[in-house]
């Protein structure tokens, strides 16, 4: 193989692949990116739980292709002058140039490199990508991390004619109302890969499934993660039939008053009354907070607490100026809802 590519396209394009290779163990092959030249080059990534090739145009003067250790070549590329970069390979040799400058790389057995799967007989999800995005950022802090049971570490896409999307970290979980339309299923979505979607996703890409892939393309990118094997909480049975109070507040002003609050604090008590609404710092320590703002409603009291980054996660991925506070008891589950995005709480005791 031997090709001539700028430094800031390559540059851009390992930025963007980086996170998909082994970094502990440089004597596996997932620890290098897969280049291939053809009409086009072509560069995969992948540690076998989650993938992406990017295809680009660049001069490709002999076709072939390589592995290259991914730390190595993205170190190298960073060092190099900003113009282009000349790669060729010979008997397994890999020799990397840009003026005076020679880096000679050891590479693995190119057709050793992992299959990517493909998009034969999968499922289409059929969702405008901006109701995608939007669903995935709103459900993506309430995504649970290490928890034991593993499931609950990515957000269950519950596919079906008006499908939901998913996420609980057991102390709340986030509910997103979606217009997509799939093939009757239930797969869960690894944190991880969430956040490579938020990042790589395009306006463009097609998104496809079946029991063992999630897979989204376009012409230039290909993604694909591996699903977590296991059986999501049945989500249904914890939204609440009936609230006895649906407050609407506005956003900003909530918002404000609780941060200042959660300087001292995260643990905050709330306490609605007639003519306003009171924040109060809950900690031992000696540092209190506490404030309010004027709101009329036909409460004479409720007072609840709860940790303040579940409001505040709520409240930073809401587009409306005002949302919906929806209470029962102090002590049970509550509900922020705006438009077809829910919150449910669960308040701590006080």
């Amino acid at each position: 193989m031997h090709i001539k590519i700028e430094k800031p396209l390559i540059e851009s394009i390992l930025s963007n692949i980086m996170g998909f290779t082994e970094k502990k163990d440089n004597t596996q092959i997932t620890s290098h990116i897969l280049l291939e030249a053809d009409e086009e080059l072509t560069i995969k990534a992948t540690d076998k739980e989650i993938g992406i090739k990017l295809s680009t145009k660049c001069k490709i003067l002999k076709k072939g292709k390589i592995t290259l250790n991914a730390k190595k070549i993205n170190n190298i590329v960073k060092a190099l002058k900003n113009k282009e970069i000349e790669i060729i390979s010979e008997n397994e040799k890999i020799t990397i140039i840009q003026d005076t400058s020679v880096y000679k790389l050891i590479s693995f057995d190119p057709n050793q490199f992992p299959e990517f799967p493909t998009t034969d007989n999968l499922e289409k999800i059929d969702i405008k990508i901006d109701e995608f995005q939007d669903a995935i950022k709103k459900i993506y802090p309430v995504i649970d991390t290490n928890n034991p049971k593993y499931e609950l570490n990515g957000a269950l896409f519950d596919l079906k004619e008006k499908s939901n999307f998913v996420s609980t970290d057991t102390r709340r979980l986030a509910l997103y109302y979606s217009n997509a339309k799939a093939k009757e299923n239930k797969i869960i979505v690894p944190k991880r890969s969430i956040a490579e979607i938020k990042r790589i996703i395009r306006d463009d890409m097609k998104i496809f499934y079946d029991e063992t892939y999630l897979i989204l393309k376009n012409k230039n990118i290909f993604f694909f993660t591996k699903l977590i094997n296991g059986k999501f909480p049945t989500y249904e049975k914890i939204i609440p039939k009936n609230l006895i109070y649906k407050l609407k507040i506005d956003k900003n002003e909530f918002l404000s008053h609780l941060k200042q609050i959660s300087i001292v604090s995260t643990e905050v008590k709330i306490t609605i009354r007639k003519d306003k609404i009171e924040f109060e710092s809950i900690s031992e320590e000696s540092m209190q907070a506490k404030t309010s703002f004027d709101y009329n409603c036909d409460i004479e009291e409720f007072t609840f607490a709860v940790n303040s980054r579940y409001i505040i996660d709520f409240l930073t991925v809401i587009d409306k100026e005002d949302f919906i506070l929806g209470l029962n008891e102090p002590n049970i589950p509550f509900i922020l809802n705006s438009e077809n995005f829910l919150t449910i709480v669960m308040p701590l005791n006080i």
